[in-house]
């Protein structure tokens, strides 16, 4: 088992993961948290830079979270690619954060 990094929290169940994207309120920040592939996490900000939705009523695509909003895709460092490749964002892009899983539950250093 991974030693626990300071900062450290439980976001959700492996399987909630795999499901589908999750919404997590930790720490007065929403995140997002996907699966890149069956055992690898991932956890951004969940807000779209563009459009401002929820990245987590998307759905994943080749490891990267999808925007409902404009189709914007996102990967697990937070940076966007945008259909036509132009990304001209309204705010900053979605930080991405280091995570892991553990003892079937995905873990953020948040």
């Amino acid at each position: 088992m991974k030693q626990v990094p300071t900062g450290s929290r439980v976001l959700c169940t492996l399987d909630a993961a795999r499901a589908a994207p999750q919404r997590v309120l930790c720490d007065d920040r929403a995140l997002v948290v996907w699966m890149v592939d069956e055992d690898s996490p991932a956890v951004i900000d969940d807000r779209c830079p563009h459009g401002n939705a929820r990245l987590s009523a998307g759905y994943v695509l080749y490891g990267r979270i999808v925007c409902p909003l404009h189709m914007w895709t996102f990967g697990p460092d937070g940076r966007a690619q945008a259909p036509g490749g132009r990304t001209e964002a309204a705010g900053p892009a979605p930080r991405g954060y280091e995570c892991w899983v553990s003892g079937g539950q995905v873990w953020a250093r948040v």
